[in-house]
């Protein structure tokens, strides 16, 4: 497997998590702005952490906590890595 291809797999699998915080604020029928109101942060900056997947340790305990409430086998592991 070439390097290139690698970085490629490797952005994917950051794509699929990114994916998964979302997909289950949407699951729950939440706004962006909902969750950033959770995380007393803007909605733009929710916005971008939820595409990067920047959220900081404190943000992601906070997150687990509130999806966990919905779907209780999730883990911080399961969302975030």
């Amino acid at each position: 497997m070439s390097k290139e291809s690698k970085n490629k797999g490797d952005d994917y699998m950051n794509e699929v998590k990114i994916n998964k915080v979302k997909a289950f604020r949407e699951a729950l029928n939440k706004s962006q702005y909902e969750m950033a109101i959770l995380l007393n942060i803007s909605q733009g900056t929710y916005c971008k952490k939820e595409r990067r997947r920047k959220f900081t340790d404190d943000e992601k305990i906070i997150l687990t906590n509130y999806f966990k409430e919905n779907f209780p086998n999730e883990t911080l592991e399961s969302i975030f890595f």
